[in-house]
């Protein structure tokens, strides 16, 4: 077999891995209600065809890139707040052992988070392109099913995280 050919054979094999990692987004986690969605548009002023646009694949680069308005911030935080797992303690700010983080996630989550913004939308929305870059876990909230969690002896003193 020729070089080019091992080269388009093991492309071929890697492809619907790579679709893997293409197709996830960083809001796949989010799962409150269809009302519960609608009024976070309501309350920040977005239709359903902006925030279409703002969550589309074509825009990704420029969430991960933090070039956001900071009406798309607080419709992410209206949704964070509303979700069935509570990544946020009554401060507004992240918990590691409320969100389940596995110990590679949390670790890149703090380190992703440092410096995060005071301002409660903006703090929020770096959360979650943090937890995305983490490759923190979509939690199928229909399934019982347990996930790679911190270990039960995990030092939670750092975990919640305000900024400075």
């Amino acid at each position: 077999m020729s070089k080019q050919q091992t080269f388009l054979c093991s492309a071929l094999l890697l492809l619907p891995l790579l679709n893997l990692v293409i197709c996830r987004h960083p809001f796949d986690f989010f799962d409150e209600s269809y009302d519960e969605f609608v009024d976070c548009l309501n309350a920040n002023n977005l239709t359903h065809e902006e925030y279409e646009k703002f969550e589309s694949f074509e825009n990704k680069a420029n969430l991960l890139n933090d070039k956001v308005e900071l009406k798309y911030k607080c419709s992410i935080d209206c949704q964070l707040q509303r979700q069935p797992q509570k990544w946020l303690n009554q401060e507004g700010r992240l918990d590691l052992q409320l969100i389940n983080a596995t110990q590679e996630a949390a670790q890149a989550i703090i380190k992703c988070m440092a410096g995060a913004p005071n301002e409660q939308c903006a703090y929020s929305f770096k959360l979650v392109m943090c937890a995305y870059l983490a490759n923190h876990p979509v939690i199928d909230y229909d399934e019982d099913e347990d996930i790679d969690e911190l270990p039960d002896d995990y030092d939670y003193t750092a975990t919640t995280l305000g900024s400075d």
